[in-house]
C-alpha cells in the first residue's frame, strides 16, 4: 500500500495516509521500502510521527534510520521518544556516533540516566516518565497534578508516592485516587505495592510483574530513591526476547539476523556445529575402548542407539524444567531436583523392563547374533535403567552449577548435555557388557 502511494506520487494522499496510519503498522510497511522511498517518507512525516516510527522499529533498524539524519535532527527525535526506547536505539549506533549524540543531549538528559546500565539490569529497561505525588498532598491536588502531567508521561494507571527527598513510599491505583473524596491526604490511600531495584536482573523484575499482576513496577536504587518504572508492554517485549535467546542457547543456535543470506547463515552457524562435532569425539573414543567386547558380542551395537536416545530425551526434559524454574526464580529447585531424579528412576525401571523383554525376543529370533539372549537382555535393560536414572541428575547439576557461578544456565545447551549423557551412557552400557559378557 505504502509503496503504491509513493509510486503514484500523489503527495496529498501520501501525507494523509502517513498522518492517519498507526506507527506500528507504518513500521511494518517501512521495512520493505528502498532507501529512496524511505527518503520520500521522511520528507512528508512530522517529527512527532517520525519519532514514533523509529520507536516501533527493531533497535538495529531504528539505529540505521536515526543515523540517516544530522545530529540536530537526531537530538530532536530522541527527545520526543520515550527514554528507555531511545537508550536502546542509541546503544546500537557506532561508538563515535553514540558519544557525539550523548554529548549533544546534555548532562540532564533522561536518556543518559538509563544508558549506563547493563542490558540485563532492570534499570536499562525502565522509563522515568511517570507521575509522583507527595504523601501529604490532598487527593484533589493529586488529581489535578495527574490531569496536568498525563500527556507527558507513559502511563497514569499507577501513581507513585515519594517524599521531598524522592524516597519511595508506595503507590496508588488511578481508580483509587479518582474515587477518593477531599479532604483526604494521599498517604491515607497508599496501597501495599511491590518494588524492584535498578540493579536487579531484568528477568526477576519481569517475573515479579507477572506474579503480582500489575501494569507498572516502580524501580528504586539502594537508597530507596524512586528512579523510574517498568511498564507491562516493555516487560512483554523483554520476556519475548529472553525466551528467544534462551531457546537459541538451548539449541546451541548462534544469534542470526532474519535478512541473512543462506551462505552467511551457514557460515555463522558452522563454528558452533564444529564445536559440537568436537565435543562428540569422546563418544567415538569411548566406543573404541570397548572394541574387544563389541567384536565378541556384535549384537550390542544394535541396541546402542536405544540407550543413547532414551537417556538424551530424559535429560532434555529435565533441562527444560530446570531452566524454567531458574529463569522464573521459583523456589523449590532442590525439591524439583528430587522429583525429577525420582521420576527418572521410576521411568528407567519401566523402560528397562520393556527393553529387557524386547531384547530377549529379538535375541531369540536372531540366534546367529548371540548365544546368551538372557545376559544380553539383562545388559540392555539394566544399562537403560541406570542411564535414564542418571540423565536427570546430570541435566540438573550442570545448569544449577552455571547459575551458582553467575553464568547463564541456558548455556547448558541441549547438544552439550546430550553429549555428556551419551559418554556416561556408553561407559555404563559397554562397561556392564564387558563385566557380564567379557568372557564369552
Amino acid at each position: 500500500m505504502l509503496k503504491q502511494l509513493i509510486e503514484q506520487n500523489d503527495i496529498t494522499v501520501l501525507k494523509a495516509f502517513l498522518e492517519d496510519i498507526h506507527a506500528h503498522d507504518l513500521a511494518e510497511l517501512f521495512t520493505d521500502l528502498t532507501q529512496e522511498e524511505k527518503d520520500q517518507v521522511y520528507a512528508h512525516l512530522s517529527s512527532e510521527k517520525l519519532a514514533e516510527l523509529v520507536s516501533y522499529l527493531e533497535t538495529e533498524e531504528a539505529a540505521d534510520v536515526l543515523a540517516d539524519f544530522d545530529l540536530e535532527k537526531q537530538v530532536e527525535l530522541v527527545e520526543m521518544m520515550e527514554p528507555d526506547d531511545a537508550a536502546d536505539i542509541i546503544l546500537e549506533l557506532e561508538k563515535d556516533e553514540q558519544e557525539e549524540l550523548l554529548e549533544k543531549l546534555g548532562e540532564d538528559s533522561e536518556v543518559k540516566e538509563l544508558i549506563h546500565y547493563d542490558e540485563d539490569e532492570t534499570g536499562s529497561a525502565m522509563t522515568n516518565l511517570f507521575i509522583v505525588v507527595d504523601p501529604h498532598m490532598d487527593v484533589k491536588q493529586a488529581t489535578k497534578k495527574v490531569m496536568k502531567e498525563a500527556e507527558d508521561v507513559e502511563s497514569i494507571n499507577t501513581i507513585f508516592v515519594a517524599d521531598e527527598n524522592h524516597h519511595y513510599i508506595g503507590a496508588i491505583p488511578l481508580k483509587s485516587l479518582l474515587k477518593a473524596k477531599t479532604p483526604l491526604e494521599v498517604q491515607e490511600i497508599i496501597d501495599d505495592y511491590p518494588v524492584a531495584h535498578d540493579q536487579d536482573p531484568i528477568s526477576k523484575t519481569i517475573q515479579a510483574i507477572r506474579n503480582y499482576g500489575i501494569y507498572e513496577m516502580p524501580v528504586v536504587n539502594d537508597e530507596n530513591e524512586l528512579l523510574g518504572m517498568i511498564t507491562l508492554d516493555d516487560a512483554l517485549d523483554i520476556y519475548q526476547e529472553e525466551a528467544q535467546e534462551d531457546f537459541e542457547k538451548l539449541a546451541a543456535l548462534p544469534e542470526t539476523e532474519e535478512d541473512m543470506s543462506p551462505l552467511k547463515t551457514a557460515l555463522h552457524r558452522l563454528p558452533w556445529l564444529l564445536i559440537l562435532l568436537a565435543i562428540s569425539l569422546p563418544i567415538a573414543l569411548v566406543t573404541r575402548q570397548f572394541e574387544h567386547v563389541l567384536a565378541a558380542v556384535a549384537i550390542l551395537v544394535v541396541f546402542q542407539p536405544l540407550i543413547l536416545d532414551s537417556a538424551g530425551n530424559v535429560a532434555t526434559q529435565t533441562l527444560a524444567v530446570t531452566l524454567q524454574m531458574l529463569a522464573s526464580h521459583e523456589k523449590g529447585v532442590w525439591k524439583n531436583a528430587f522429583k525429577e531424579i525420582s521420576t527418572g528412576v521410576i521411568n528407567g525401571l519401566a523402560i528397562g523392563l520393556v527393553a529387557f523383554i524386547m531384547t530377549n525376543v529379538f535375541a531369540y529370533l536372531n540366534t546367529s547374533l548371540t548365544t546368551e539372549p538372557l545376559l544380553i537382555s539383562f545388559v540392555v535393560g539394566f544399562s537403560l535403567w541406570l542411564t535414564v536414572a542418571l540423565a536427570p541428575l546430570v541435566a540438573f547439576i550442570i545448569p544449577v552449577t552455571l547459575h551458582a557461578m553467575k553464568l547463564d544456565p541456558a548455556a547448558a545447551s541441549g547438544p552439550f548435555i546430550t553429549t555428556v549423557i551419551d559418554v556416561a551412557a556408553l561407559f555404563i552400557y559397554f562397561g556392564l557388557a564387558t563385566f557380564m559378557l567379557g568372557g564369552i
